[in-house]
C-alpha cells in the first residue's frame, strides 16, 4: 500500500540504447522495487526524431524502449509494477497504441495505459519570444528555420495519471527527474505545491539514478581499485521515504559499485550551480550531504526545497547544414611541422569553400621512443560543416582531400573509411525558456478521458545569471606546506557534462582538511589557466561551493561550439572536460599525496 514504507524506484536506462535488456535483469533480480523509470532522451535524439517523423508519422518513441517492455510485459504484469517513462519522445501517442495492442495480445487488459501531454510547442513556435536560456536574445536573430519545439514539463501530468491508476505513464519530454519525482509524490501523497523540501528530495534522488550505471561506478574518476567489478553494471536504486530521506542502492548482486564518492560525481554532473531548476521545485543544494550507510548504500540529505521557476526550459531545434569530416594519421618524427604542412595544403584546397565552419585539430601526442606504430601515431581531423549539402559535396570536400594524398607529409595514411567525408545532416538547437503559464499539461487516461494537471500555485522570477563566487577566506597556498607539481587528478575527483552549449565540471577532495586546500587553490583564474588554450579570454565562468560534500562547482559558458550535433569539438557534450582537467599540473601538497593518489 502506497504511503506506509519508501517507494523503491529503479532505474533501466541512462540514455536511448542503453544496456537493452536491463529492465527484464531489474525485475529478475530486484524483488523489493516497486517502479521503474528510465531514460531515453537527449537533445540529439529529439532532433533526429523529428527528421525520421517527416519520413515515417508512425515513428518518432524511442523503439528501444519498446523492445525492452515487450521481454519484460509478462513480469511487469506478474509483479504489478509501475512503469514511468520519457520514451514517448516526440510522439507518445504512438508508442501509447504500441503498448495498448501489445497488452491486448497477450490478454493483459488490466494494465492501464497514460500519456502525459503538453510538452510538444512546435504549433505554437511563432507565437512567443522563446528568449535564449542564457542571455534572453529572442527567437528571431536565430538564422535556423525551427523544426520541432518540446518544453521541458513537471511531475503533474504524471501524478494526475497514476492517480487515476495508471500502470505505465508514457511521456514525451519531461525532464529527467520527473517520473522519480512523480512516483515520489503519488505514492507518499505530497502536496504538489507546498511539500517542497521533499519534492527537492525527489528531484535530486531523480537526478542521481537517471543517467543510469553512472552512479553505480561508471565515468567514475576514482575507478581503478574496482576495476574487476566495473564490467556489466548493475542499475541504480532510489529509495524514497514519506519525509523526503533519499538512499540510493543497486540492483542485488550485480557488478559496480555505490558509493560516497560515485553519488556526490553523479551529483555534480551536468549541474548549473547551487539550484537546481525544475518546473515542480527549486533544489537548493547548497546544504546538501552525501553518505555511506552500509555496503552500496549511500543516503543523501540536507537539500531544501524552493517554488519553482515562472518559467521552464524550451528545446527547439533546426536544421543547421551538413558536415563532414576526414582522419590522416601522423606518426614519426616532426609531428607538430607535418601537422603543419597538412594543414598548409587543406587551407589551399579549400580557400574557395563554402564552409560555415573549418577545424583542422592534430589530437594527441605521440610516445617517445614508442614501443610500436601506434603509440607513436597522432590523429589530425578535418572537420567542415556548410549551409547547403551542395557546399559541402564530394567535389568541395571529399576529391580536395583525396587529391593531396600523393604530395603530403613523410608517412602520409589516413582513415579509409571515405564515407566520413559524405555530407550529412545536422541539426543545430536553440535552448530557450517559456511561461510555464503557456503551457498546459494534461493525462490522457487509458479510458481517452483527458485529466488537466494543475497548475504550480506559487512560482518566482530566478535571476539569468546564477550566483558566482570565489571562496570567502582564501588561504595562501604555501601555508599548506611543501608540494610537489603533479597532476591535480592525483588527489582530486572531478565530474563534467553539458547544457546546451555550456560545460560545467565539479572537482571535490576526500577528506575534511584539503577542502580549504582545494577552495583556495580553484579559483576562476586557476581553471581559466588550466584550461590554457581551450578558451579565451572573454569566456565567463562561474563558481560555487559545495562545502558539505567538499567540492569547488564552475558553469563555463558557451564552451562548447553549439554543443550536441552542431559542435566542431571531440568532445562536444563535454564529458572529458573533467579528466583533461584532472591531468593538468598544480602544486600539490606533499602531505596530502603520501596518502596515496586516488
Amino acid at each position: 500500500m502506497t504511503g506506509n514504507r519508501p517507494i523503491h524506484i529503479a532505474n533501466v536506462s541512462g540514455a536511448t540504447g542503453d544496456a537493452p535488456h536491463e529492465m527484464l535483469r531489474m525485475l529478475r533480480d530486484a524483488p523489493d522495487i516497486d517502479a521503474i523509470t528510465g531514460d531515453w532522451l537527449s537533445e540529439m535524439n529529439i532532433s533526429w526524431n523529428a527528421i525520421e517523423m517527416r519520413s515515417d508519422p508512425t515513428s518518432g518513441y524511442d523503439a528501444g524502449f519498446l523492445r525492452q517492455f515487450t521481454e519484460s510485459i509478462d513480469l511487469i504484469h506478474e509483479r504489478k509494477v509501475k512503469i514511468v517513462t520519457n520514451a514517448g519522445a516526440l510522439n507518445p501517442s504512438q508508442l501509447v497504441l504500441e503498448i495498448r495492442a501489445l497488452c491486448k495480445q497477450k490478454g493483459y487488459t488490466d494494465l492501464k495505459v497514460a500519456q502525459v501531454d503538453g510538452d510538444n510547442i512546435t504549433s505554437i513556435i511563432p507565437c512567443y519570444k522563446f528568449p535564449h536560456l542564457d542571455h534572453e536574445t529572442p527567437i528571431s536573430t536565430w538564422d535556423k528555420e525551427p523544426a520541432v519545439g518540446v518544453a521541458y514539463i513537471g511531475c503533474r501530468g504524471i501524478v494526475a495519471a497514476l492517480d487515476a491508476g495508471s500502470d505505465i505513464v508514457i511521456c514525451g519530454r519531461c525532464t529527467d527527474a520527473s517520473p522519480v519525482i512523480g512516483l515520489a509524490a503519488w505514492w507518499h501523497h505530497w502536496d504538489l505545491d507546498s511539500d517542497l523540501d521533499k519534492l527537492a528530495a525527489g528531484l535530486i534522488a531523480g537526478h542521481l539514478i537517471e543517467c543510469g550505471p553512472y552512479v553505480a561506478g561508471a565515468n567514475f574518476s576514482g575507478f581503478k581499485p574496482y576495476l574487476d567489478s566495473l564490467v556489466d553494471l548493475g542499475f541504480p536504486i532510489a529509495e524514497i521515504s514519506s519525509d523526503g530521506a533519499v538512499v540510493i542502492t543497486k540492483q542485488p548482486n550485480s557488478n559496480g559499485v555505490v558509493l560516497p564518492e560515485t553519488v556526490k560525481c553523479q551529483l555534480l554532473y551536468e549541474l548549473q550551480g547551487e539550484l537546481y531548476y525544475n518546473p515542480d521545485v527549486t533544489a537548493d543544494l547548497s546544504g546538501i550531504t552525501v553518505t555511506g550507510i552500509g555496503p552500496h548504500r549511500v543516503q543523501v540529505s540536507g537539500v531544501k526545497g524552493l517554488p519553482p521557476p515562472d518559467t521552464t526550459k524550451v528545446l527547439i531545434s533546426g536544421i543547421g547544414g551538413y558536415q563532414a569530416e576526414a582522419l590522416f594519421f601522423i606518426n614519426g618524427l616532426d609531428v607538430a611541422e607535418k601537422a603543419q604542412l597538412m594543414r598548409n595544403q587543406l587551407e589551399h584546397a579549400f580557400k574557395n569553400s563554402e564552409f560555415s565552419k573549418l577545424t583542422i585539430s592534430l589530437i594527441g601526442l605521440p610516445a617517445e621512443n614508442p614501443s610500436n606504430q601506434s603509440a607513436g601515431t597522432c590523429l589530425l581531423r578535418v572537420f567542415a560543416q556548410a549551409p547547403t549539402k551542395e557546399g559541402i559535396s564530394a567535389a568541395k570536400f571529399k576529391i580536395p582531400i583525396y587529391a593531396i594524398r600523393m604530395q603530403s607529409y613523410a608517412g602520409y595514411h589516413m582513415d579509409l573509411d571515405f564515407r566520413m567525408m559524405d555530407p550529412r545532416m545536422f541539426m543545430e538547437i536553440w535552448p530557450a525558456t517559456i511561461p510555464v503559464a503557456a503551457l498546459h499539461e494534461s493525462a490522457i487516461l487509458h479510458d481517452g478521458t483527458r485529466v488537466s494537471a494543475s497548475a504550480a500555485k506559487h512560482c518566482i522570477k530566478y535571476p539569468l545569471r546564477r550566483s558566482s563566487y570565489e571562496t570567502a577566506n582564501r588561504i595562501p597556498l604555501y601555508e599548506f606546506g611543501p608540494t610537489v607539481d603533479a597532476p591535480l587528478g592525483y588527489i582530486v575527483h572531478a565530474r563534467s557534462g553539458d547544457k546546451a552549449n555550456n560545460s560545467n565540471v565539479g572537482f571535490f577532495v576526500r577528506n575534511a582538511d584539503e577542502y580549504p586546500w582545494l577552495q583556495s587553490l580553484m579559483t576562476c583564474e586557476r581553471l581559466r589557466s588550466l584550461f590554457g588554450d581551450d578558451i579565451s579570454e572573454k569566456t565567463v565562468i562561474e563558481r560555487c561551493e559545495f562545502p558539505k560534500i567538499y567540492a569547488v562547482h564552475f558553469r563555463i559558458m558557451d564552451f562548447l561550439d553549439g554543443g550536441i550535433a552542431s559542435s566542431s569539438r571531440i568532445d562536444g557534450l563535454g564529458k572529458g572536460v573533467g579528466e583533461f582537467l584532472r591531468s593538468k599540473y598544480v602544486p600539490l601538497p606533499e602531505k596530502f599525496l603520501s596518502r596515496g593518489r586516488i
